[in-house]
């Protein structure tokens, strides 16, 4: 029997599916409180979380950090410099400096982002910043998920968790190869552009969600280009990446959205499937039998 159960947590919605014979209540508690705990942790709306402390130029020695930082300095090489979790200065000035709900005005200004490499000092379990200021929204969402169906598979087979649309999995639902997920459309009249049965990790990003009008009039959205400090002005409405693991989708989904057609094709020569839906309307399939396989 399938049981869920759905919490907010990083200003998302939380699901988590369990496939068991009684409602496995201890379960759900321990992924609530792990959404909380990473959330306590790197929350930039937090002034004592660890990642308020590190930007304020603290030196934090914590293993989760020290794995999360690791993590975003892999996202940003495997990307080509597309992913950069040292966007924070820029997000900031263009208006996302509260909880979303808030966010007003801002001006956006072109600036440069540093490498993380060369601002993240990492020696053993403490980390250290030389530079900048370090956003890990994304990609610590993804990652607790990731951390989520981990810690359910010691005791459970079939598991199910979506952060935001970062969702990862383990087995599959009952009478299907993996679990069943639809990819909606963003945009009126534009049909759903994928569905099928997942395993691995899938993570979708769109500029149409996190999106507010800046002091000037015009709209600015939560997806920074790292190669001018302004919103990315994509092609794109909308990326979903596949991968092994939700943290690497979610880095892949960003670094597409951002960069455009080329980077779906990085993304899939790395071995990941992409399906985009254009500003247009159009869509774009990249390794659809990857897609099909539902492992990216």
């Amino acid at each position: 029997m399938l049981h869920t159960e759905s919490f907010r947590a990083m200003d998302t919605d939380i699901d988590v599916i369990i496939e068991a014979e009684t409602r496995p209540v201890a379960a759900f508690l321990s992924v609530r409180m792990l959404f909380e705990m990473q959330e306590q942790r790197f929350s930039r709306f937090r002034p004592g979380s660890l990642l308020s402390r590190l930007n304020r130029g603290e030196s934090i020695r914590d293993r989760h950090l020290e794995r999360v930082c690791r993590l975003a300095i892999e996202g940003h090489a495997r990307t080509g410099g597309l992913f950069n979790p040292m966007v924070l200065t820029a997000l900031e000035g263009a208006g996302y400096d509260v909880t979303f709900s808030g966010v007003r005005g801002g001006s956006p200004r072109t600036m440069t982002i540093p490498d993380p490499a060369d601002c993240l000092v990492i020696g053993g379990d403490e980390v250290s910043l030389r530079q900048g200021a370090l956003d890990l929204g994304g990609i610590v969402k993804g990652w607790t998920a990731d951390l989520g169906v981990e810690l359910l598979r010691g005791e459970y087979e079939d598991v199910f968790i979506n952060a935001g649309g970062d969702i990862r999995v383990a087995g599959a639902e009952p009478g299907a190869d993996g679990w069943l997920v639809a990819v909606d459309s963003p945009l009126a009249g534009v049909p759903d552009p994928w569905e099928g049965a997942l395993r691995g990790a899938v993570a979708t990003s769109t500029t149409l969600k996190r999106r507010w009008r800046t002091a000037d009039g015009g709209f600015a959205h939560h997806l920074i280009d790292p190669g001018t400090g302004m919103p990315a002005r994509s092609p794109f409405a909308q990326v979903t990446a596949w991968a092994a693991e939700a943290w690497l989708a979610e880095v892949w989904s960003k670094a597409v959205l951002i960069g455009g057609e080329s980077a779906a094709e990085a993304a899939v020569r790395a071995g990941h499937a992409i399906v985009a839906i254009g500003c247009d309307g159009t869509v774009l399939n990249r390794e659809q039998s990857a897609v099909s396989g539902g492992s990216g």
